[in-house]
C-alpha cells in the first residue's frame, strides 16, 4: 500500500475541514434565504393576496366593474354554480397554473401549503380565506414560487463559486504553511541523517522550532547527548579491554616462557642431576607467581561482574586493628600504628560492608606500602568518620586512611594509580613490585559497596590511599525508639 506524505495528509485534512465549513455554512444560507422568500410570499398571500380575492368576488357578484392585474391566481368555489378561477394572461404565460388548486382545501384556512404547477418542476405558494357567504363558501389564492427557485438557484450558483475559489485558495495556502511548519522536522530529519552516517557530534537546533516541534528538538539532543557518551564509554572500554588484553598477555608470558624454556632444557638434557632441584624451584616460583595474576584476575571478573557481597554490619576500627597485627607479624620492620582522623585515638565507625573484602584492601593496601618504600618506613591506619556533601544534601562517610612516609607517587602519576596493570616504574621489572593489579582490586571493591578510593600526598612526604563508604548509625543509636 502506497504511503502518502505527512504534508499531503495535512493538507488533504485541511480541505476536507474547509469544504465540510462551506458546505454546511452554504446549506444553512440557502435553507435561511429559501425559507425568509417562501415567508414574504406567505405575508403578501394573507394581506395583497386577500384583497385581490374580495375584488374578485365583488366582480362576481356585480358591485365592481373590473379586477385590478396581479400576480395571483384566485379560485372562486360556488357550491350551486360552477366555480370560478382568475389569473392574467400575461400571469400564466409566463408562470403556468396550479396543477389542483382544491389540493388546498384539505388544510386549514389562513395555512398556506406548496403546490405543483401543471408545467413540469413549477410550484405555486397557496391558501384559502372563507367567508360567511353561502354561495362563495371559500376562495383560494396562489402565487408562483418561481422567482424564489431562480434565485435560490442564483444564489446557489454564486455559493459555489465563490466556495470552490475560496477551496483553491485554502489549498494553496495550507500547502505553504504546512510546507513552513514541517521546515523544523526536515532539519531534524537531515541532522539525523548526518548523525546516521556516523557524525554523533551533530545536535538538532532548538531556536524557533515552536514549543512542540522544539521540545521534540530538545529531546532528541538529550538522547544524541546519552548515545555520544555511551559509544565514547564504549570506545574507552574496548580500549581499556584491549589494554587489559594486552598486559595480562605480558605478564603471564614471562613466566609462561620461563617454566617453557626449563621443560624444554630438561627434555634435552641441558639439566644435570644436579640442577635439576634448582630447576624445579624456579618452575614452582614462576608458577606461583602465574597463580597470582591468574586469582587477581579472576577476582577482577568477579566484581565487575557485580557479585553478590556478604554484607553485615561492622566497625572499621576493628578490621583495621586486625590487618595491622598481621602486616606487623609478616612485615616488623614497618612500625604501624592505628590512630584517628584527625586525633591519636581511633573512633568508631561503622558501615555496612562485606568484613573479608574490605579486610583484603586494608591488606592489599599495606602491602603496597611494603613493595614500594623502604624499611622502617612509618605507616598509619586512621578511621574515623566524615560529613561531606553530596547531590542529595550532607552526609556521613566511614573513612580509612593508609598513610605511609615513603619517597611518594608524583602527581601526574596519581590518577593513573587505580588502572588495571598500572605501575609507576614502567620498566615492568619484577623487583618494582606485582603485576599492577593490587590498587585495581582495591578500587573495584570500594565501588562494589557504593564506596570510593582515592589517592593523596601524605602531610611531610609519602602517600595516603583513602577509602569511603556510607556509614551505618551506631548499634546503640539503632535500639532507640
Amino acid at each position: 500500500m502506497r504511503e502518502h506524505s505527512l504534508t499531503g495528509r495535512l493538507v488533504a485534512l485541511y480541505v476536507l475541514v474547509l469544504t465540510l465549513a462551506l458546505t454546511l455554512v452554504a446549506t444553512i444560507t440557502l435553507a435561511i434565504m429559501s425559507r425568509v422568500l417562501t415567508n414574504q410570499i406567505d405575508s403578501d398571500l394573507t394581506s395583497t393576496g386577500a384583497t385581490v380575492a374580495q375584488q374578485t368576488i365583488d366582480k362576481i357578484r356585480g358591485t365592481t366593474t373590473q379586477v385590478l392585474p396581479s400576480p395571483y391566481y384566485v379560485y372562486v368555489e360556488r357550491p350551486q354554480l360552477a366555480s370560478l378561477s382568475y389569473l392574467t394572461p400575461s400571469m400564466e404565460k409566463r408562470y403556468g397554473a396550479p396543477a389542483d388548486i382544491t389540493e388546498v382545501f384539505e388544510h386549514k384556512p389562513f395555512d398556506p401549503v406548496t403546490i405543483p404547477g401543471n408545467r413540469s418542476g413549477t410550484t405555486w405558494r397557496a391558501l384559502y380565506l372563507t367567508s360567511n357567504s353561502p354561495d362563495i363558501p371559500a376562495v383560494a389564492i396562489a402565487y408562483p414560487m418561481k422567482n424564489v427557485h431562480d434565485t435560490t438557484s442564483r444564489m446557489t450558483f454564486l455559493i459555489v463559486t465563490i466556495a470552490a475559489i475560496v477551496i483553491v485558495i485554502g489549498t494553496l495556502a495550507s500547502y505553504l504553511i504546512v510546507q513552513r511548519s514541517l521546515r523544523p522536522l526536515r532539519l531534524i530529519e537531515r541532522t539525523t541523517q548526518k548523525i546516521a552516517s556516523g557524525d554523533l557530534s551533530q545536535r538538532v537546533p532548538t531556536a524557533k522550532m515552536g514549543v512542540e516541534v522544539g521540545h521534540l528538538a530538545g529531546s532528541i539532543n538529550a538522547m544524541l547527548g546519552q548515545i555520544e557518551a555511551a559509544m565514547a564509554a564504549r570506545e574507552r572500554s574496548e580500549g581499556k579491554m584491549r589494554q587489559f588484553v594486552s598486559d595480562a598477555s605480558h605478564e603471564l608470558r614471562t613466566p609462561l616462557a620461563s617454566v617453557r624454556g626449563y621443560a624444554e632444557l630438561f627434555r634435552m638434557g641441558g639439566i644435570g642431576p644436579d640442577k635439576i632441584a634448582q630447576a624445579m624451584e624456579r618452575i614452582e616460583s614462576e608458577s606461583a607467581r602465574m597463580g597470582v595474576l591468574v586469582e587477581d584476575l579472576l577476582q577482577l571478573a568477579r566484581l565487575d561482574e557485580s557479585r553478590s557481597l556478604s554484607l553485615s554490619q561492622v566497625d572499621l576500627a576493628d578490621l583495621a586493628e586486625g590487618a595491622i597485627l598481621d602486616f606487623m607479624a609478616r612485615s616488623p620492620e614497618y612500625p604501624t600504628k592505628l590512630v584517628g582522623l584527625g586525633t591519636e585515638e581511633p573512633a568508631p565507625a561503622w558501615a555496612v560492608v562485606d568484613r573479608d573484602r574490605i579486610s583484603q584492601v586494608i591488606a592489599n593496601l599495606l602491602t603496597n606500602v611494603k613493595q614500594h618504600t623502604p624499611a622502617g618506613t612509618r605507616v598509619e591506619v586512621a578511621v574515623g568518620t566524615q560529613e561531606v556533601t553530596s547531590a542529595t544534601g550532607r552526609v556521613d562517610m566511614a573513612v580509612i586512611e593508609v598513610r605511609d612516609h615513603g619517597p611518594g607517587i608524583p602527581p601526574e602519576q596519581r590518577a593513573k594509580v587505580f588502572e588495571r596493570f598500572y605501575r609507576v616504574d614502567t620498566s615492568r621489572a619484577r623487583s618494582s613490585g606485582g603485576s599492577g593489579l593490587g590498587l585495581a582490586i582495591v578500587s573495584s571493591i570500594a565501588a562494589a559497596h557504593r564506596g570510593s578510593a582515592r589517592i593523596s600526598e601524605t602531610a611531610g612526604g609519602g602517600t595516603t590511599v583513602t577509602l569511603t563508604f556510607p556509614a551505618a548509625p551506631l548499634p546503640e543509636q539503632q535500639l532507640e525508639p
